[in-house]
């Protein structure tokens, strides 16, 4: 399994099967005074799932980090698992869209931090983005 697309939004949906994503592929938060409570993050994903992983359960780990990388929560863990749907080739791929919310995550200081995503105890992508506090802006 792989992560074919990840980014951030302000929000972010899955309906019907179709990712839906409202204001995405933004990297900062820009914030008038620290420490800030961010409103919402979401983060919009979509993962491959090979023919051959298909029907196997796959754990799904996303932690929030800080630049020294260490877990600032929350943290979800959840488990993606995909059929073959009627008329499927053998060999064709899945793609399981997903989206996260995350409601009134606190930054305490300026800085970079990342959405760091792992299937199976491996890491599949690092989403970054920096909190940037007007009053100390160069």
């Amino acid at each position: 399994m792989e992560l074919s697309t990840a980014l951030l939004a302000d929000a972010a949906s899955v309906e019907n099967g179709k990712l839906y994503i409202h204001g995405g592929a933004w990297t900062v938060i820009n914030a008038a005074d620290l420490p800030v409570t961010h409103p919402s993050i979401s983060l919009a994903m979509v993962f491959r799932v090979e023919y051959t992983e298909a029907l196997e359960n796959h754990s799904v780990v996303v932690d929030l980090l800080d630049e020294d990388d260490t877990p600032l929560g929350p943290r979800i863990e959840g488990t993606i698992q995909v059929g073959h749907p009627p008329g499927t080739r053998p060999g064709t791929a899945a793609f399981v869209p997903q989206a996260l919310r995350f409601n009134l995550v606190r930054f305490e200081r300026e800085g970079g931090y990342r959405f760091r995503v792992e299937t199976d105890g491996r890491e599949l992508a690092s989403i970054p983005f920096r909190v940037i506090a007007h009053a100390h802006k160069h």
